[in-house]
């Protein structure tokens, strides 16, 4: 049910339950059939800069239910920010080339995808695509590799954003792609939604994607057994329209700081910036690092205390824009 009423939801979390339960079972590890050789099940990740994709992943990974999992990590940018977040769960990481998931990459994702799978040393892998990453791409470079299976493709979505991507003609035709391809679609941040906002974000993907199952979820907590395995259970929508690739403007600040985040707040909040999305760290007067997300014009900074990293990247539509918030950002410095 794409469109849930509100006598629908309770029903529909049950009915999850008892799928879960019964999937559960299904993916512990049966020591007499160890050995017989599979297909690497490989799930993909997918949604617009900011969306959660990493706060997802991270849930996972900190509660893998008896899993092993492998990480593919696709970030846009020289510095490679979620890499970073991911890596403080798991060693078990790969780091892909920076950008859109595309030709260049194909290659690159093939060899490492095709070394896990001969390795069989993991359950399952799971590849976090790059927010502006086209999903059907990547999911013909898994189809085409020797060794691994789709599990599924699953569309991480902020519904608080949501409405205003979608009337975005830049990144509309992207955020229908995204949510189409998608078995499974993520609704994130489902506790800064009100029943009246939930609605109406499940009725715009419904909308995009009719069929998908929509969960909504909050702090990126989903159960790894309903992220891996979307394809069994959810429909996608066959997208053979032509597609160009996605294409967006970066900048990095990288040292970032010394910067007091109350300026650097209040710049976010009062400048026209136009950034899509910033995120990294940056280290205040005292030599304290900070953590700094940026999605459209929410903005987040929190204490940071172990990030190797001192650097920031910057994303946007156009150059001109990245820049001239760097500008502002660099300006923040006293010296």
């Amino acid at each position: 049910m794409s469109q849930p009423t509100d006598r629908g939801f309770g029903e529909l979390d049950s009915a999850w339950d008892r799928v879960i339960s019964t999937l559960s079972a299904s993916r512990q590890p049966d020591k007499q059939t160890h050995e017989i050789q599979t297909d690497l099940d490989v799930t993909l990740l997918t949604g617009f800069l900011g969306s959660g994709k990493t706060t997802v992943l991270r849930h996972v990974l900190e509660h893998p239910r008896g899993l092993k999992i492998a990480v593919l990590v696709n970030d846009v940018g020289q510095i490679e920010v979620d890499a970073h977040l991911i890596g403080q769960e798991t060693s078990d990481q790969v780091s892909l080339s920076n950008g859109c998931a595309c030709c260049a990459l194909a290659d690159d994702l093939s060899r490492q995808l095709e070394t896990l799978a001969r390795d069989h040393d993991y359950d399952v892998a799971i590849i976090e695509a790059s927010g502006v990453a086209d999903p059907i791409n990547i999911a013909q470079v898994i189809y085409g590799t020797n060794g691994c299976h789709l599990d599924g493709i699953v569309a991480v979505a902020d519904p608080i954003a949501l409405e205003e991507q979608r009337g975005n003609h830049h990144i509309a035709p992207l955020l229908q792609r995204q949510l189409q391809a998608a078995h499974l679609v993520l609704l994130s941040k489902f506790d800064l939604l009100d029943k009246n906002g939930l609605q109406i974000a499940s009725s715009a993907v419904a909308e995009v994607a009719p069929g998908s199952r929509i969960l909504p979820i909050e702090n990126g907590e989903v159960d790894v057994r309903v992220l891996c395995g979307a394809a069994d259970r959810g429909a996608s929508l066959t997208n053979t329209d032509h597609f160009t690739n996605f294409e967006v403007a970066t900048a990095v600040i990288n040292p970032a700081g010394p910067w007091d985040p109350r300026d650097l707040g209040k710049m976010l909040e009062e400048s026209n910036h136009q950034l899509l999305r910033a995120k990294g760290w940056f280290d205040d007067q005292q030599g304290s690092r900070h953590h700094l997300e940026v999605v459209g014009r929410r903005w987040s900074i929190e204490p940071s205390s172990n990030s190797p990293i001192q650097g920031l990247v910057l994303i946007g539509l156009d150059q001109e824009h990245v820049g001239a918030a760097a500008t502002k950002m660099r300006a923040l410095n006293p010296n």
